[in-house]
């Protein structure tokens, strides 16, 4: 007898799996400037105000994000208490979570151009990521109950289907 195990890369442990339009509303509904009223001043002199916004995820692992921010170039990546906080292209990340919810970001930039493509970005690869570490999970947790993989397939959506031998 033989058990079909699938692992779904947008519904499995996904990020922002809206699209970007999707995101767009969000950013527009959730946003909240910094009260303080902090300024920087640009390259070519400008004084501008630091914008500050904040998103719900569906991110929970936080090995998977970490990678997922490393591979996407983040720097000054600073974890405590289970908060990161990283500079990634021109925006500071901020992810901090309650116990048992997904983490929620708050984002903070002088120019918000590009804030739905960041997004966008960091959550398919932040959905990649998660499916890689649940695959290998998934691998070793068989291999330790002696169960032999029977067949494995990837498909065009790339999800992975583990067929498993239970006899």
């Amino acid at each position: 007898m033989s058990i079909t195990v699938s692992a779904y890369p947008t519904s499995l442990f996904s990020v922002l799996s809206s699209t970007i339009s999707e995101i767009i509303a969000l950013h527009n509904t959730q946003t909240t400037e910094i009260e303080s009223g902090e300024y920087i001043h640009l390259d070519n002199g400008v004084l501008e105000k630091l914008c500050n916004k904040e998103f719900d995820t569906l991110i929970m692992d936080k090995d998977a994000l970490l990678k997922t921010l490393e591979e996407h170039g983040a720097t000054n990546i600073v974890e405590c208490q289970g908060d990161i906080s990283c500079e990634c292209e021109t925006f500071q990340l901020d992810f901090y979570k309650s116990k048992n919810e997904p983490y929620k970001v708050r984002i903070t930039y002088h120019n918000e151009n590009g804030v739905a493509e960041l997004l966008s970005n960091l959550g398919n690869e932040y959905s990649t990521n998660a499916q890689e570490i649940s695959y290998n999970k998934i691998k070793e947790r068989l291999e330790y109950q002696n169960l032999e993989i029977e067949d494995e397939e990837v498909y065009e959506d790339n999800t992975i289907v583990l067929t498993i031998n239970l006899e």
